[in-house]
């Protein structure tokens, strides 16, 4: 058997619902809000596993009671974790999640539902979830992760306490990262992925950094004027979108703090490409061209992540359009 670990930046936090538990004030709904890639879900599981646990230790669940054993494996008949069908979480997802909670518990203890991420509910699904968190039935408890809690209905969030999740201290998460065993530069990872431990580590196989590379080329020959937007959406059509939006989302912002701040670039990976652009001969007038790039770039993620009817290649496409624009201008500033 085994016990889903509470990550070390999330100890403050895992006490806190621990304590709530145990002076029953717990309440039935929270919203745990924070990054992307910093374990809201493994903090999520944890807790759950605890209050599942027929002897829990210290705060912690045993890992040996049949509980335990049967959520070790996912197979509790009292839990249900509710994630994205392809984008979105449906209404026939929380309507057959309503149905659960109002079931007897299989264990005679507590049922529990986790959510992730909850932004991902469309409206329908979210205003089906609300009637639960209204009314919701006894010893029930409702776990909401979030990347983005600012997209959920003002009335979901409302009803639930929040559990803040920030990005933990690089010097712990870069010597977390190293006990897994991360090979490479633990620090520069974490810097490429935002502060972000979990992110860091799943982009660390072949094949991420593999897709990373093409797009960086793809993005150095549309600023050099020698690949056009429809020959780089080509190649890079069959990667995750989401994916694709965050490295660009990271390039720019990398290339911003470069131009604006003149900072030491977090990849030096972008260092031809700097080059290129020539960010340094007119830092403000670039840094404002790639803020409102940035902006794009957040939007196109929203909708690429919240429509199951996005195409991705045309949304690769438009963004790559932005930066044959940002390189056309930078070879006008030049000759003028």
């Amino acid at each position: 058997m085994s016990v889903t670990p509470v990550l070390p930046w999330h100890d403050a936090a895992y006490a806190q619902l621990t304590t709530l538990h145990a002076g029953a004030r717990l309440g039935h709904a929270w919203l745990f809000a924070g990054h992307p890639g910093t374990g809201k879900l493994m903090l999520a599981s944890a807790f759950a596993q605890m209050l599942f646990c027929t002897s829990p230790n210290g705060g912690h669940a045993c890992g040996k009671c049949q509980d335990c054993h049967l959520f070790s494996i996912g197979a509790h008949p009292d839990f249900k974790l509710v994630q994205p069908e392809k984008k979105l979480i449906t209404v026939d997802q929380i309507r057959n999640t309503i149905d659960f909670a109002q079931n007897t518990s299989r264990r005679g203890g507590m049922k529990i539902m986790v959510f992730e991420p909850a932004e991902a509910m469309n409206l329908n699904a979210a205003n089906a979830l609300l009637k639960l968190l209204e009314e919701p039935p006894p010893r029930t408890l409702l776990l909401l992760i979030s990347h983005q809690p600012g997209l959920l209905l003002a009335t979901i969030r409302s009803r639930c306490q929040v559990l803040r999740c920030p990005l933990p201290a690089r010097d712990v998460a870069t010597q977390w990262l190293q006990t897994q065993g991360f090979a490479g530069d633990a620090a520069a990872a974490l810097q490429r992925a935002g502060g972000a431990p979990l992110r860091a580590l799943a982009e660390n196989d072949a094949a991420t950094q593999g897709e990373r590379a093409q797009l960086l080329a793809c993005l150095q020959a549309l600023a050099g004027g020698t690949m056009q937007p429809v020959e780089a959406a080509k190649k890079c059509d069959k990667f995750n979108i989401a994916a694709s939006i965050d490295y660009q989302l990271a390039c720019a912002a990398d290339l911003s703090a470069c131009a604006q701040h003149a900072r030491e670039l977090q990849d030096a990976g972008l260092k031809p490409l700097v080059e290129q652009l020539r960010l340094t001969d007119q830092p403000v007038a670039f840094a404002r061209l790639l803020h409102r790039l940035y902006g794009e770039l957040q939007e196109a993620r929203r909708i690429a992540t919240a429509s199951n009817n996005a195409n991705p290649t045309l949304v690769l496409e438009t963004l790559f359009g932005r930066w044959l624009q940002l390189g056309q201008r930078s070879r006008m500033r030049t000759s003028t």
